[in-house]
């Protein structure tokens, strides 16, 4: 990940946080909101039309759902000889994301009467949408009259259904037609070949698997040749506005055992098509109505509830199902971004916390993928692939720990106490692992490190991978494995407390009083040496310390504001802390909070990845601790910001991106991700904390 040019005139730049912050954007009007939503309320959230050009074009986006490992796009109306045809698929088992064909199964419809396809390029576009459930056109035809509309839903995590409608829209004349697809690949090694029930698509030394089936294979005029193929199914007569369904399915699996069990599927699927519809739409409505029931009533507008709904489609497109050494579901960060295509630990606590509301099962399974992980130490892995042809699993770092607090916010939506038992021990044993390989000098208080006593994945365990107050840091080999950072860094500890408190809340709730009370008096304990250590009462700010001269490592961060977010912080210490952040020459931008003080010489917004950014993991852990020591009113204040600035958010069908320039609200790094679509849903709903 790359860093641009920083801003050479700090002068100006101060000039610009000026104009910016004093403008408040005013809110949208509230206006009543409907008591039950449905996916047809919200069309066009994210913009998935476009055909790449290459295998490799990544400006086209991919609808996904129900941890499909594939996607589709749509035709825009220009690529007029695509309509009625899905782009696609988009393929994350190999490369890192690539797209198998322009589109695999282009549709034609064949005239039975002069033996033409018809021609879709003088058809009139009646709907080119797409819905958080599925995606949808209808073409009006004129010769010969006919009306045309082709939907696309997954029906598993493995299969893609295409559905074509055709009605005769003559008055008086019958219209024998019959319909056809075509395709081929941008790919050279993959093929195609006949079965019995449908063309399996080959991919040479890749060993996954696709198919391609339709209800009525076995009568269908089928052709292979070179590296194409045609499906052509029997002619239909149809009389004057009768109308034909078809179909056509998308498989994509990692073995034969589960393109077997997706036949079963798929032949269910050919038999009540109907039903798979309903079934499907009557899923994204209730975790659509799930997420907006929830608003706070400062957002319960329209264009609020279409963000949520943008939040809730990022969150699904990045869903990926159990597959290779992922034993379950779980999210990405980014599709999109090639880098991405694995589970990280502390993305995966946030995901999880953001999903709950709509899905605690796929909330729980983010969990549970990521302590799949967890070694014998206790340590969690910082990311994890399905397979590792690209990328090994990265066990030179583990990320900060927020798991004990996606656990229990998990828990307040499930309700699974078989999942709390479970989770239990693991958490107390990954909590034991800090104090015992990152805790140097064993005074109760951590730092970040790595297992290779390398620099650079100690940075990667903080998850700021380049912020400032790293600058300086060297490494302290221990004698277990690998080597701390010389410094205890005031967010992790902060973490840490917080992990107490929630490990005493599952014990507390799972009866075992005992080890409540020691989680309890430990969080005390740890509590006061954030108050005592780690806070500076002249800068009124939160610092990293070092670890020898325990001397503050003065460099305004948003690490800082942690201690309001796990109300680590005094009464008297959130105050000041609150006075810095809403400083409009430090944390109180044009977009609000940061990572880095925008009156620091390194501050760097333009690719400056940790060094100026707003992130908006660390902008909500902002606003929450505003809100936890009674600053609503700057909380609300601070999210309007986020909500009316931010690039493509709002009124926009473009997508969620990594971060934002807190002078500009300009998008930054990679698209559709994940966090930040998960730290917007929970900013938009109202939620609980952490007791003082």
């Amino acid at each position: 990940m790359s860093f641009q040019q920083k801003y050479t005139n700090l002068g100006y730049l101060f000039i610009f946080i000026l104009i910016f912050s004093s403008c408040y954007t005013k809110p949208s009007k509230i206006v009543p909101s409907k008591e039950v939503f449905s996916a047809k309320d919200f069309p066009n959230i994210l913009n998935y039309k476009g055909v790449p050009d290459s295998a490799f074009d990544r400006s086209v986006y991919a609808y996904s759902d129900l941890g499909a490992w594939h996607g589709y796009s749509m035709p825009d109306k220009t690529d007029q000889n695509l309509l009625g045809s899905f782009i696609g698929p988009y393929i994350m088992t190999q490369d890192n994301g690539i797209w198998l064909s322009e589109a695999l199964s282009t549709l034609e419809i064949v005239n039975e009467k002069n033996g033409q396809v018809i021609d879709f390029s003088k058809a009139t576009i009646l709907a080119n949408n797409s819905y958080p459930n599925q995606l949808t056109q209808v073409l009006e035809i004129q010769n010969p009259s006919l009306l045309l509309e082709t939907n696309l839903i997954f029906i598993s995590n493995r299969t893609a259904l295409i559905k074509v409608s055709l009605t005769n829209k003559s008055k008086e004349k019958d219209l024998e037609i019959a319909v056809q697809w075509r395709g081929n690949s941008f790919l050279e090694a993959v093929g195609f070949s006949k079965k019995e029930l449908g063309i399996q698509i080959d991919f040479g030394k890749n060993k996954h698997i696709g198919w391609i089936s339709t209800p009525t294979f076995k009568e269908a005029n089928i052709e292979i040749k070179n590296k194409d193929y045609s499906i052509q199914a029997q002619p239909k007569v149809l009389k004057p506005d009768e109308t034909v369904d078809t179909y056509i399915t998308q498989t994509f699996c990692f073995s034969e055992q589960e393109k077997q069990k997706e036949l079963i599927k798929i032949t269910n699927a050919f038999d009540k098509p109907s039903i798979v519809f309903e079934e499907k739409e009557a899923t994204w409505n209730k975790e659509i109505n799930a997420i907006l029931s929830k608003s706070r009533k400062s957002f319960k507008t329209t264009a609020h509830q279409r963000i949520a709904v943008k939040c809730l489609q990022t969150l699904k497109t990045n869903w990926k199902s159990a597959a290779g050494f992922l034993k379950h579901d779980g999210l990405f960060p980014s599709y999109n971004y090639e880098w991405f295509n694995g589970f990280w630990s502390w993305d995966s606590w946030k995901h999880a916390v953001a999903i709950a509301p709509f899905n605690p099962e796929l909330a729980q399974n983010q969990i549970r993928a990521m302590y799949d992980f967890q070694d014998e130490m206790g340590m969690i892995a910082d990311c994890v692939y399905r397979d590792t042809i690209i990328e090994n699993h990265n066990w030179r770092d583990t990320k900060p720990p927020l798991s004990a607090w996606a656990t229990w916010e998990v828990f307040q939506h499930s309700r699974d106490e078989t999942f709390l038992k479970e989770l239990f021990p693991k958490i107390k044993k990954y909590h034991q692992w800090w104090y015992k390989y990152r805790d140097i000098d064993k005074n109760g208080l951590c730092e970040y490190g790595s297992t290779d006593n390398t620099l650079i994945a100690a940075k990667w365990e903080s998850g700021m991978d380049n912020a400032v107050r790293f600058d300086d840091t060297k490494m302290i080999p221990n004698q277990w494995q690998g080597g701390s950072m010389n410094r205890e860094s005031v967010d992790l500890n902060a973490y840490l407390f917080a992990e107490k408190k929630y490990l005493s809340k599952i014990a507390a709730y799972l009866g075992k009083a005992r080890e409540a009370q020691v989680y309890q008096e430990a969080a005390l304990q740890l509590q006061s040496s954030i108050h005592k250590m780690f806070y500076d009462d002249e800068s009124a700010w939160y610092y990293d310390i070092d670890l020898e001269t325990k001397e503050h490592l003065k460099v305004y961060g948003a690490e800082g504001w942690i201690p309001l977010w796990t109300k680590a912080a005094t009464k008297e210490q959130a105050a000041k802390v609150r006075n810095t952040m809403l400083d409009t020459t430090k944390f109180f931008t044009y977009i609000p909070f940061p990572t880095l003080a925008a009156d620091h010489p390194k501050f760097k917004p333009q690719n400056g990845y940790w060094r100026g950014p707003v992130w908006l993991d660390q902008a909500y852990f902002a606003i929450q601790g505003l809100r936890n020591y009674g600053y609503e009113e700057d909380a609300i204040k601070s999210t309007h910001h986020l909500f009316e600035r931010l690039e493509g958010l709002k009124d926009s069908d473009l997508p969620i991106r990594e971060n934002y320039h807190p002078l500009t609200g300009e998008g930054m790094e990679s698209q559709h991700f994940s966090w930040s679509a998960a730290h917007l849903l929970m900013l938009l709903e109202e939620t609980e904390g952490l007791e003082h």
